[in-house]
């Protein structure tokens, strides 16, 4: 497992190595042989070469804090792996996708990632229906696929490991906290697709479970520019407090017409509007408020604090670092871990392993469930304070979701 002080030799050695191991590539609207598409040597081929990983993600368009993210982790990650020493003696080479949070593009990306580049493993992407895709092409192709934001795919195989929280995980002790500090009459607000959906049906259930009431429950479609119908039907539902699912460029908007008309003066608001990466463009409207996460970058421990570091070093203060980020940055160091106990990278051998691998790191406890793929790992329970500081509350246990879904 990466230690502390390999974090701060990379940053040490980024002068002379900087991000020379890495091939970062946009790639061509043509394909090639390769892969399980065209008879290529495709993943799980030799092992005398570098490890080839796919990064999709949403680099432009409504999801691109997201996306940018989801690749400067993955990337740093890819550094401090390469810095010491790569995967069965070799660095990792990374192409990255821009799929633009649209479900046919991360469809086409993902199939030219594999019969072009004839990656060994796919990482990405946002979105739910994107996920779902770029998967169902990696699936087909027999080629390993792992995702990192919170909320569950709507897809499952012998080859699909999860690295972001489960809707259970985001909510299960946040719900709680909140009815006790505010009330149990709970608003719901999302976009129209498949993760708000399933975060608020599985958040309706806790709230029953804790004595609370969903009093309204709302959702716009992604793009919405225009929050104020929304915000007057919660306006008008009255509730205690609410829960929001809106994600991307979308958090911004509404949480900043919630506030000009008044809709979260005396209310609690949580959820996915509270995620580090709004913070910038949100400003005061979230201190003072709690979320759940699965990562704060406030979090004490010798390991954290040189991830802080380092990735200051390559992008700068900017504020917060995402749990995106984060969970981007363990996902590639899990996986690089799953390729060497494997010894090769076919695709049945690394799966294998990445449900008997644990790692301790910056998600506490990581590793998954042989059954539903889901993973486990810590949650932090934070207050958002002034300048943007998620200061850590309590390091909630793991929670170990039991859904059944068939991934075998």
């Amino acid at each position: 497992m990466e230690t502390a002080s390999t974090a701060r030799r990379l940053i040490r050695r980024r002068a002379t190595t900087g991000i020379a191991a890495l091939a970062v590539a946009t790639l061509a609207l043509t394909a090639c042989g390769g892969g399980s598409f065209g008879g290529g040597e495709g993943a799980g081929g030799s092992e005398d070469r570098a490890f080839r990983l796919g990064l999709v993600a949403p680099t432009t368009g409504v999801a691109s804090l997201e996306g940018n993210s989801l690749v400067a982790g993955a990337e740093l990650a890819i550094e401090a792996v390469n810095a010491d020493g790569g995967v069965l003696g070799h660095p990792i080479e990374v192409f990255v996708v821009d799929d633009k949070s649209d479900a046919a593009t991360s469809t086409q990306v993902t199939q030219q990632l594999i019969r072009q580049n004839d990656v060994d493993y796919v990482l990405g992407t946002i979105a739910g229906d994107t996920s779902v895709a770029a998967g169902s092409v990696a699936a087909e192709a027999d080629v390993p696929f792992s995702t990192v934001v919170n909320g569950t795919v709507e897809f499952c195989s012998p080859h699909f490991w999860p690295f972001g929280a489960s809707e259970r995980m985001m909510v299960e002790d946040l719900i709680p906290s909140m009815i006790e500090q505010y009330g149990p009459r709970v608003g719901l607000v999302g976009n129209d697709y498949i993760f708000p959906r399933t975060y608020h049906s599985v958040a309706s259930d806790i709230i029953a479970e804790n004595g609370g009431e969903v009093v309204a429950e709302e959702y716009s479609p992604l793009g919405t520019a225009d929050w104020q119908p929304v915000i007057g039907k919660l306006e008008n539902a009255d509730p205690d407090w609410i829960l929001t699912a809106v994600v991307g460029g979308d958090a911004v908007s509404f949480m900043t017409q919630a506030d000009q008309f008044g809709l979260l003066t005396d209310r609690g608001v949580t959820g996915t509007t509270s995620q580090q990466e709004f913070y910038g463009a949100l400003g005061p409207i979230l201190e003072g408020r709690t979320t759940v996460l699965q990562y704060s970058d406030q979090t004490p421990g010798a390991e954290n604090e040189a991830f802080v570091e380092a990735y200051r070093a390559e992008h700068g203060d900017q504020g917060s670092i995402s749990a995106i980020a984060a969970t981007a940055y363990e996902a590639v160091r899990f996986i690089a871990a799953a390729v060497n106990e494997a010894g090769g990278y076919d695709a049945d051998a690394i799966s294998e392993q990445m449900s008997t691998i644990r790692l301790d790191g910056l998600l506490g406890d990581l590793g998954f469930r042989e059954d539903n793929h889901y993973v486990s790992s810590d949650m932090v329970l934070v207050q958002i304070d002034e300048g943007g500081v998620y200061s850590t509350v309590e390091v909630l246990a793991p929670i170990d979701d039991t859904t059944a879904r068939t991934c075998s």
